[in-house]
């Protein structure tokens, strides 16, 4: 339901940044919410099933005082939330999230590997919701106006998320981390994760009012069957 903890703010932003752990199967990092204040409110509520943990919650530099109702988590901000304002609050989370056995009807993570034995993960979860495997205003009412979505992954690996790769980041630990933006609005549970190992290319077409650019990411096993074919 639109309970009072959702109803007094509106979602304008989240920046998502995740660093997945493949060989623990975990997850962890940050989701950096931004939202207008609408009316008056006390709690801020977003949702965050177990066993993934938000760890905690930051506000200008300042770490806020958390609720926990089974799998929804109240915060309550530090400051008076002004009506017309935004604000943004950083949730940092972590946890092994729930390993979807039977995708995409079950909800979860999927840890396999493709015929060449290489790692591909990917998130289902229309039906259980988003909060399976990050932190977020878990309700259909409410979509972000954008989204920016950055997942760090072993450097042979690859992520494939929502809209358009802005940057891709090499770090010296041996994995890159990967930025999508999308510029439009989004709903919680389309936002999503794949990572494997693909191989890119890309088109342009001539269209009525201009020229479309078109990417294509496909798993390289899946290249070679087409290849033998």
């Amino acid at each position: 339901s639109i309970t009072p903890e959702r109803a007094w703010w509106n979602l304008t932003h989240y920046h998502l940044a995740i660093h997945v752990d493949i060989e623990n199967k975990r997850l962890n990092g940050t989701n950096a919410m931004s939202y207008k204040v609408l009316t008056e409110g006390q709690e801020l509520q977003i949702e965050l099933q177990p066993p993934m943990i938000l760890e905690q919650a930051i506000q200008h530099g300042k770490t806020l005082t958390i609720r926990q109702d089974g799998y929804s988590y109240f915060i309550k901000p530090n400051e008076k939330q002004v009506v017309d304002k935004e604000y943004k609050v950083v949730l940092h989370f972590s946890g092994q999230p729930t390993v979807a056995i039977n995708a995409p009807w079950d909800g979860g993570i999927t840890w396999q590997q493709d015929n060449n034995g290489k790692p591909f993960i990917s998130s289902a979860n229309q039906g259980i919701g988003a909060s399976i495997w990050w932190p977020n205003k878990d309700h259909m009412y409410d979509e972000v106006d954008s989204m920016a979505i950055n997942i760090r992954v072993p450097k042979n690996l690859m992520d494939v998320s929502n809209g358009r790769l802005r940057k891709v980041e090499k770090h010296n630990d041996n994995t890159t981390t990967y930025h999508w933006f999308v510029n439009n609005p989004i709903n919680n549970y389309g936002v999503n994760i794949n990572i494997g190992d693909y191989v890119h290319f890309s088109e342009k077409y001539q269209g009525e009012d201009g020229e479309l650019d078109m990417d294509y990411y496909v798993l390289r096993d899946n290249l070679n069957k087409a290849k033998e074919h």
